[in-house]
């Protein structure tokens, strides 16, 4: 607590932050030629176009959708089906983008369709159909995880309603392509590598609980690179370096901080996916 304490300081006014300081992206750029992704000529006009992506995403999501819909499942069902999609992603060696844009799907779903039980396996598969196919250069065919016949005409049929309810918009702002936007500006040194690596590993946690999905995808970004920055002792004021490159400041993230730490005791005690999987990953940029 006493090292959170002496990170807080006054706040300032971020809303104009991209349009005040242009030459706050400024960086050496000579050993990141070689990747496109690395250029940050586009930042500014990338950053809008994430910003304005989330609030699509976020207007297809009811985070009370368990109280107002869903009177058959409860967290734990969704919990349990973000574990088979792991499953799913870890066997199919799927990238962690679709992991995320599975979940996303998911939650989008189970926001305006009530569903029964009975249809779990073939809601999460649907979710993972579609974002293998639209994140993955090979996409795993459908008889790689399901056999049944009927199951399949059932994923066929949730596959055009899911499409048809938003509206065939896949792209996905997510908590994912934030921290990685985010990365990509602060730009830290290789001896802090390992704070991406577990900032990453917050984020794959943070989904199973039910309400972070109220927060906008940017915000658990910057909360996950505060709270792996705690686990991992890197002294910083957080707020200063918030301010100076864009993110979100500490008031702004810290409760979703919190609700990640609970998750992570709770994925631990609960012996979740991710966790078997968690030291396997700190090398890995896939499942």
């Amino acid at each position: 607590m006493e090292y959170i304490q002496k990170m807080i300081r006054p706040f300032t006014d971020r809303s104009n932050y991209y349009m005040q300081q242009p030459n706050s992206f400024k960086r050496k750029e000579s050993k990141h030629t070689h990747d496109p992704q690395q250029v940050l000529l586009y930042i500014k006009q990338i950053y809008f176009t994430l910003q304005t992506q989330q609030n699509v995403n976020m207007s297809f999501l009811n985070p009370n959708y368990f109280s107002d819909i869903q009177s058959d499942l409860n967290p734990e069902m969704r919990a349990q089906m973000i574990d088979e999609v792991h499953k799913l992603c870890t066997s199919h060696k799927a990238q962690r983008r679709t992991f995320h844009q599975t979940i996303y799907l998911l939650d989008v779903y189970l926001s305006t369709n009530r569903i029964f039980t009975a249809q779990i396996d073939s809601i999460y598969k649907t979710c993972y159909f579609i974002a293998s196919k639209y994140e993955e250069i090979y996409p795993s065919p459908l008889w790689r995880y399901t056999n049944d016949r009927d199951e399949m005409q059932e994923i066929f049929q949730i596959e055009k309603e899911l499409l048809s309810l938003v509206d065939f918009k896949l792209v996905t702002a997510s908590s994912y392509v934030w921290l990685n936007y985010y990365w990509t500006i602060i730009n830290i040194a290789e001896k802090t590598q390992n704070w991406l690596t577990y900032s990453l590993l917050l984020l794959d946690v943070a989904v199973y609980n039910i309400n972070i999905i109220k927060y906008e995808p940017s915000k658990i970004a910057c909360a996950s690179l505060y709270t792996s920055a705690i686990m991992l002792n890197i002294q910083m004021n957080w707020n200063s370096f918030a301010s100076q490159f864009g993110l979100h400041f500490q008031h702004e993230i810290k409760e979703i901080s919190n609700l990640i730490m609970i998750t992570l005791k709770d994925s631990v005690n609960l012996k979740r996916e991710i966790v078997k999987h968690m030291q396997l990953q700190k090398e890995r940029e896939f499942f």
